[in-house]
């Protein structure tokens, strides 16, 4: 990365932020997780510094992200993002989201392909014995910049997954339909963009009481910049 053409992250802004996703989910009885895939190629310095921040799930494809996040703060849930489904160190990660059907245990999180814009295990099953014996964290990638149909979000409550399932769909781009997800059955978020930005990522109109300002960047800000940083 171009560290001339890198964003500067003001962290007590981010702080601000981070406060008021886990009061909106704590009074929505839902839970959440904070996506730090735009920190992918940061340094451990920086990420030393946001996990002094009131983090209490993070998630990331970069697994000495978690470890830091592991070795500073004992009582944090770490997710990792394994995309690849390759074997990952259990002593530093509390869940596995993975589409991969190899080694299914208790800590994975299997991502289910529910239509054709989305992949991920066929099983949709609840009585599976993947579900039964093992795995009690589902969910689905979502598309990141559009919301899915109501018919997609009415197949995945028909599949009355127990209650006790975290049942993991909500993202950034479905942040302002948490009530409806809800609705559905959805009770856990992953969040990234507007941890960042404080804007909805279809309008992107102001988040009232998220500050919009965590970030300064010498580039044009458009959306995914932040998630493309790690490509950059």
């Amino acid at each position: 990365m171009d560290k001339i053409n890198e964003p500067i992250f003001h962290l007590e802004r981010l702080k601000e932020n981070i406060l008021f996703l886990n009061d909106f989910f704590t009074q929505k009885e839902l839970a959440w997780t904070f996506v730090i895939k735009a920190f992918c190629n940061y340094s451990p310095e920086f990420i030393s510094e946001l996990v002094k921040l009131p983090i209490n799930s993070v998630a990331s494809d970069n697994e000495q992200h978690l470890k830091l996040f592991k070795g500073g703060k004992t009582d944090i849930e770490t997710w990792h993002l394994n995309y690849s489904g390759t074997n990952v160190d259990y002593n530093w990660v509390d869940v596995e989201l993975t589409h991969s059907l190899l080694n299914i245990q208790k800590k994975t999180c299997l991502m289910l392909a529910l239509d054709n814009d989305r992949y991920g295990s066929q099983i949709t099953d609840p009585t599976n014995n993947i579900f039964k014996n093992c795995c009690s964290r589902v969910g689905a990638y979502l598309n990141c910049e559009k919301m899915p149909t109501r018919s997609f979000f009415k197949k995945w409550s028909s599949f009355n997954f127990p209650a006790e399932f975290t049942q993991s769909l909500g993202t950034s781009v479905t942040f302002e339909h948490a009530t409806y997800l809800q609705d559905n059955r959805v009770n856990h978020f992953r969040i990234g963009e507007i941890a960042l930005t404080g804007r909805l990522i279809g309008s992107n109109n102001k988040i009232k009481g998220m500050r919009h300002d965590v970030f300064t960047s010498t580039q044009p800000v458009s959306y995914h910049f932040l998630s493309n940083l790690k490509n950059k």
